[in-house]
């Protein structure tokens, strides 16, 4: 069963009925967070392109930066919804580090939680 918003500004959103969870490790210098596109050869590490597919994630959404001590942070490029930390929107642009249960929501109903394992 989906369920749906109309935005005033826009045509209905459907969520999903129980959203799919995943866990991923983040390895490397940089993780890229967005939907994957044939056309502009983009393939982000972590692809929400898959079903149920969020539509308010950009193709290049958010950026994950690996930090000299062993943290991490994050950048939002300038996708088209933005991006929220912890409730707050983040400037585009702007490096903002993250820590132990953050929760980064971006798109619709997209929700990443930080969390070392």
């Amino acid at each position: 069963m989906m369920k749906s918003v109309r935005d005033q500004r826009g045509p209905d959103v459907a969520f999903p009925a129980l959203p799919g969870q995943r866990r991923i490790r983040l390895t490397g210098d940089q993780v890229r967070i967005g939907r994957r596109s044939a056309t502009r050869e983009l393939k982000p590490e972590i692809d929400l392109a898959e079903h149920p597919v969020d539509p308010g994630v950009s193709r290049l959404h958010a950026v994950l930066i690996a930090t000299s001590d062993g943290n991490w942070s994050i950048l939002d490029p300038g996708s088209a919804n933005g991006t929220l930390l912890n409730g707050r929107e983040i400037p585009a642009g702007e490096q903002i580090p993250l820590q132990e249960g953050d929760r980064i929501n971006l798109g619709a109903w997209t929700v990443i939680s930080m969390h070392r394992s």
